[in-house]
């Protein structure tokens, strides 16, 4: 598998991306029927699963700009300085 920086289109897929979404969040300039609205979010949707069919999740990461160190943690972030009774 090829580096994942070097994903072929891949500012193009990021920019024909954004152009969906924005084009389906406005409703296509605000004079487009409901399931041309649809339509869009449905191609938009599409995008990322076809890169996560092709190249896997680290495709959709690279697509998204999402970083590998990224990880969610559970429970809840410490206080840097806690603080104290009186």
């Amino acid at each position: 598998m090829a580096p994942l920086t070097e994903l072929p289109g891949l500012h193009r897929l990021r920019v024909v991306l954004l152009m969906l979404i924005l084009f389906a969040g406005t409703g296509a300039g605000g004079h487009a029927p409901a399931w041309t609205r649809l339509v869009l979010t449905a191609t938009a949707a599409a995008i990322p699963v076809a890169i996560a069919v092709q190249y896997g999740w680290p495709g959709v990461r690279a697509l998204l700009w999402i970083s590998s160190r990224l990880r969610l943690r559970s429970g809840s972030v410490p206080a840097p300085k806690p603080i104290q009774p009186e």
